[in-house]
């Protein structure tokens, strides 16, 4: 190992077959090396013992373990077979920065080393056999050694390396040896924001072939849209040892999605001499061609699947070697700003994805890629970017089953080196290879409907050898490459480098700009975001009108949210199961909670935000038109809308009154439809309200949500009422002592000082532990300014405090009493809370209502000098005890001003210890809008309970703020027996500013005057 090819960007690899489309070997062709595999981990590859992957070598010494395959050696709890634990090597979450200080194209002196080590026997059926081993992924670089002898060298460790061993495998007992390292050159280009680990993270096999066999297919379903007709074009290259093949045949058949054949004669094509003057680099080749007349196109709303069986003849006839591979007949253009899919522009509904699991990190499996699918198809996505690298190709498979639109991404991102290494020639082939050994494995998956040259790497000539490499080898897909109309630093530039990208793909952009770009732009390509709605925490702010725009401006496409996943990892502290972040493995460089930015749990359970996208791409919509008239209309690109069922629900103040199924529709793809609705209105009240809510859901069970599942909501409103003032009583008497004031009325016990209400007994229970009092802070959201960050001074948690805002110094005016022993006794309070920044003031208002409710009218005034606040409102703190939850308002979800959407006004149960929502980095939860009135019930049913006379904001939490703020990890936190009751006349948006623009304009509060005004009113205990 005289040469570090570990640190040589022209090293890309060796002993390498050529890349191939994936083709499953048939089972008794096929020998799994998955298990348990002999281990040793070193803290340097030069540390590996003399003649360590010979057969001889004792690997049962202490020092050598059990190591699952696949498995990351990072995420491995090691011991010696004495017991005692070997010393972990971590992982490390790093975003831009490199998780070392070294230069490209060196890595640290310290670069650890996994020795590898497998015995197996050959079948005796394969010992005349050609016999490949396939390693699906394996990171970082390694040397993979059989019987002691050096077979080759491999780096990209998100595609699979083939390596024919024929010649290395004995009839006997065979040793495989692999000598993994965790850092090399790659590292540089594969820094791609997300965990570095290290190990084994995909399958490992052997398969057998025989002297000439299939060495690779190219299917190409051609599908014109104006006939619906295809026509199947097959390239099939033959492997052979000198010119063996010459008479073999390459025969084609076709079975339709019904499992009828698509044609009488399978297609054939006999391997002559003059073929072979055609043979460059990888075999000879057989052309194959068949219209297939009219069929059933491909599409992520209609996924259907040809199956394609190819085998190998003899020249015998009899069959060599077969492979059966699915198919789609599809066509993807781009015309006139619009990304064509079978001739319809559809809006890319999508998500990026990394690879991630809690428990094992890289290391996925079937049933974890079927429930991403499934959740995602619930939730209304139709496309995946994988970012940034390639998927195991089974993933692909399913999409290309459950109807996925998906831009495949090259291994490449160089974020720290941004704008260096795509300039240098020094790696220009390490670019290019990416992507060809990419497009080589995945170019048959009809899912995949545009390539991607990768993410974050500048631009320059190696990425645009890459574009015009794909473009000439698979024309029937375009380009996606972000690189290309972003600099990082400069103003983006989304109109240049058309040669680099066949579609416009920024970063982050704001609402603003994109309908700027769709107004003013002629740039001939779509527009579709790569990345946008950084979902991180309590996240996922104006998606609304981000769709507003996509479906309003021709031009914008849609685009994929960052990300699908939060990527905690899962471990314990102090007996507390959590998820692990950045820094908690004890890191030197890391970047914190930046990893926990997806639309789901890292177990997969949704956010918040994940409700909030799927209703805002939601494919069925009603609208009212006029009278008993609504409109139905179908979203869907393809398909018509048999497959659910659509009933309302008519709610009376927030209760369902009147339920009714529609009959069947089946309103066209892009078309409306009238249907008529008899409502039986019944009779109003003061203070009541009437809405329609209209539900999609599934007419029958499919693959990827049961019958019954909830598509789409609508909900109209219809009518509502104005409440009556509350009528007040007289002769209220006022006792005084000292500071204090008392308010006894026949079953209440009011407590007043100068700070306002300070408590409050109802039948001599303590209903209040503190009254209302100014609210402003909240547990700082990840958007509002990253703890534990540098560099935040201009988020607006550094502009809270450096105004102050989370220290506000309070300050008393004494009460001042109007009307005493009149019907309208009104007592004043008015504080001040001074800050660094300015100061608010706010008038407080208490009245006594003849149903013994506690009137309240607060009146904020915020000097203009301070900056937008987290919120403006009063807390009030209750005893323990208080946990049962009502309201009337939107949910059954946490909701906020600008991601509310989702959430349907009504009556909604819950419990107080529910609304805890547990972001990994703990913050701010369980916000409730749009509220008309709010319930707090003891188990005996005391109950507090809040009457707004406008639509307020609210939650309920046994976390107070004080507990969140200063918290770094949900096990440093714990629910409190008293329960904090937040009423808010306004709080500000989630927004989306982790990365990316801040909370839109309208969804800030500002400096300026608020009003907050409801009742008060405890009920007694059930008898």
């Amino acid at each position: 190992m005289a040469h570090k090819h570990w640190e040589n960007p022209e090293a890309i690899g060796y002993g390498r077959l050529p890349a191939r489309a994936s083709l499953a070997p048939a089972p008794d062709r096929c020998m799994s090396l998955n298990g348990i595999w002999r281990f040793k981990r070193l803290s340097h590859p030069k540390l590996a013992p003399l003649l360590w992957a010979d057969p001889d070598f004792d690997d049962q010494q202490a020092s050598w373990q059990p190591m699952p395959v696949p498995s990351l050696w990072t995420r491995a709890q090691t011991t010696r077979q004495d017991g005692t634990a070997i010393t972990p090597d971590l992982p490390i979450y790093t975003n831009v920065q490199m998780p070392f200080k070294q230069e490209p194209p060196l890595v640290p002196d310290e670069n650890p080393t996994g020795l590898y080590r497998h015995q197996l026997k050959l079948p005796r059926t394969w010992r005349s056999k050609r016999v490949v081993i396939y390693l699906g992924g394996i990171e970082n670089s390694y040397y993979l050694y059989i019987n002691g002898h050096e077979v080759g060298f491999s780096k990209d460790c998100r595609l699979p390396s083939e390596f024919d061993v024929t010649d290395f495998l004995t009839a006997g007992t065979n040793t495989i040896a692999l000598q993994v390292m965790r850092w090399s050159d790659t590292s540089y280009i594969e820094d791609q924001d997300q965990w570095w680990q290290a190990g084994i993270h995909r399958d490992i096999y052997l398969y057998c072939t025989e002297q000439n066999y299939i060495r690779d297919v190219f299917l190409k379903p051609n599908f014109d849209v104006s006939t619906g007709h295809g026509q199947l074009d097959v390239e099939i290259r033959i492997g052979e040892q000198s010119r063996s093949a010459l008479g073999c045949t390459a025969r084609v058949s076709v079975t339709r999605p019904n499992g009828k054949p698509a044609f009488r004669n399978a297609l054939k094509g006999t391997l002559k001499k003059s073929d072979y003057q055609m043979v460059i680099g990888k075999g000879p080749i057989v052309h194959l061609s068949k219209s297939m007349g009219a069929v059933l196109a491909w599409s992520a709303e209609m996924p259907h699947l040809y199956q394609v069986t190819v085998e190998l003849l003899d020249a015998a006839g009899t069959c060599i070697e077969s492979a059966t591979i699915p198919t789609g007949f599809r066509d993807i253009q781009i015309k006139d700003k619009a990304l064509l899919v079978n001739g319809k522009p559809v809006l890319i509904k999508g998500v990026n994805r990394h690879d991630h699991c809690d428990v094992t990190g890289k290391v996925m499996n079937e049933s974890l890629w079927r429930k991403d699918i499934e959740t995602m198809k619930r939730h209304n996505i139709n496309a995946v970017r994988t970012s940034h690298y390639p998927n195991d190709p089974r993933f692909y498979a399913l999409c290309d089953e459950y109807g996925l639109y998906v831009i495949d991404e090259a291994n490449l991102e160089a974020h720290h080196h941004y704008a260096q290494l795509g300039q240098d020639p020094f790696w220009a082939n390490a670019f290019l290879n990416r992507v060809i050994r990419m497009v080589e494995r995945d170019k048959n998956h009809p899912c995949i409907i545009v390539w991607s040259m990768g993410n974050e790497t500048g631009f320059g000539p190696n990425h645009a050898a890459m574009a015009a490499w794909v473009r000439q080898y698979d024309p029937s897909r375009p380009i996606h490459n972000e690189n290309a109309i972003c600099e990082q630093g400069v103003k983006p530039m989304w109109n240049d480098n058309p040669h680099g990208t066949d579609l416009i793909c920024p970063m982050y952009p704001s609402v603003a700009d994109l309908i700027e770009h769709a107004q003013t732009s002629d740039d001939p390509r779509p527009l579709i975001i790569c990345e946008f709605a950084h979902a991180m925490g309590n996240s996922g702010g104006n998606l609304k009108e981000y769709w507003d725009a996509i479906e309003e401006h021709h031009g914008l496409q849609g685009g994929f949210i960052w990300e699908w996943l939060d990527h905690g990892l899962a471990e314990t502290a102090n007996g507390i199961p959590y998820w692990a972040y950045g820094g908690d493995y004890g890191e030197a460089r890391h970047d914190l909670n930046f990893v926990c930015d997806g639309l789901c749990w890292p177990d997969r359970s949704p956010h918040s935000s994940l409700l909030e996208y799927k209703h805002v791409i939601q494919p069925v919509v009603v609208s009212h038109i006029r009278g008993s008239t609504y409109r139905v209309h179908n979203k869907h690109d393809f398909i018509d809308l048999s497959m659910y069922r659509l009933s309302w629900t008519l709610l009376h103040n927030g209760r369902p009154c009147q339920t009714k199924n529609i009959k069947q529709l089946k309103t066209g793809a892009h078309q409306f439809e009238k249907i008529d609705i008899k409502l039986a209105i019944p009779e109003l009240s003061p203070g009541d309200e009437l809405s329609l809510v209209f539900r999609t859901r599934l007419r029958r069970d499919t693959s990827w949500a049961e019958q019954g599942h909830e598509v789409a909501v609508s909900q109209l409103p219809l009518k509502r009422v104005k409440r009556a003032a509350t009528k007040l009583q007289s002769g209220i008497k006022l006792t005084s002592q000292d500071q204090q004031h008392n308010v006894n009325l026949a079953n209440h016990c009011f407590e007043f000082d100068n700070s306002g209400l300070i408590g409050w007994h109802y039948l001599s229970k303590p209903m209040l532990v503190t009254g209302p009092q100014l609210n402003v802070w909240r547990a700082p959201l990840d958007n509002d300014g990253i703890k534990g960050w540098e560099g935040q001074d201009n988020k607006p948690l550094g502009r809270w405090k450096k105004a102050g805002i989370d220290k506000p110094n309070m300050q008393y005016e004494p009460m001042r009493v109007e009307g005493l022993g009149s019907r309208k006794l009104t007592l004043h309070f008015q504080q001040t809370a001074v800050m660094r920044g300015g100061s608010i003031r706010v008038d407080t208002q208490y009245q006594f209502g003849k149903d013994d409710s506690l009137v309240v009218r607060h009146h904020f005034m915020i000097d203009k000098t301070l900056p937008d606040l987290p919120r403006i409102g009063v807390r009030l703190e209750l005893p323990a005890g208080f946990e049962h939850l009502q309201w009337f308002g939107r949910g059954p979800h946490e909701t906020y001003l600008d991601r509310r959407s989702a959430g349907v006004i009504a009556h909604h149960y819950s419990t107080v210890s529910n609304q805890y929502v547990p972001y990994i980095l703990p913050q701010d939860h369980g916000n409730l809008t749009d509220i008309r009135w709010l319930k707090i019930c003891t188990d005996d049913g005391s109950s507090l309970k809040v009457s707004a006379d406008q639509i307020i904001e609210a939650s309920a939490s046994h976390y107070p703020h004080e507990l969140l703020t200063p918290a770094f990890h949900t096990y440093e936190v714990a629910p409190q027996a008293n329960t904090w009751l937040c009423l808010d006349a306004m709080q500000r948006g989630v927004g989306g500013a982790s990365c990316g623009p801040d909370t839109l304009d309208q969804y800030r509060v500002h400096p300026k005057e608020y009003h907050l005004n409801y009742r008060l009113t405890a009920e007694p205990r059930e008898p």
